[in-house]
């Protein structure tokens, strides 16, 4: 863990009167007080979704893959990290 995220950490949990592990427990609890967000490949824009797939094939090579484009698109979307944006 980053030094610099330890002692933001100390001092949240100096003002709070927790230890530190208390801290760290009770911030992992509150991220689980927000339902996960959801990806709904029906809202999905076309356009966008065709131009990172031709990206990846590009990266790729040849595209070789045991399930359908859309199942391989699906799995992507869902290992991607929230809110990170993507410059192809």
């Amino acid at each position: 863990m980053p030094e610099s995220l330890i002692e933001r950490l100390r001092t949240s949990a100096e003002l709070t009167h927790r230890s530190l592990n208390k801290e760290i427990i009770h911030r992992l609890e509150r991220s689980f007080d927000q339902p996960a967000p959801t990806l709904k490949t029906e809202n999905w824009d076309e356009s966008r979704v065709n131009e990172q797939a031709d990206a990846w094939d590009k990266i790729a090579g040849t595209w070789k893959s045991d399930v359908s484009l859309e199942a391989e698109i699906e799995a992507l979307y869902a290992a991607r990290t929230p809110g990170r944006e993507v410059t192809l």
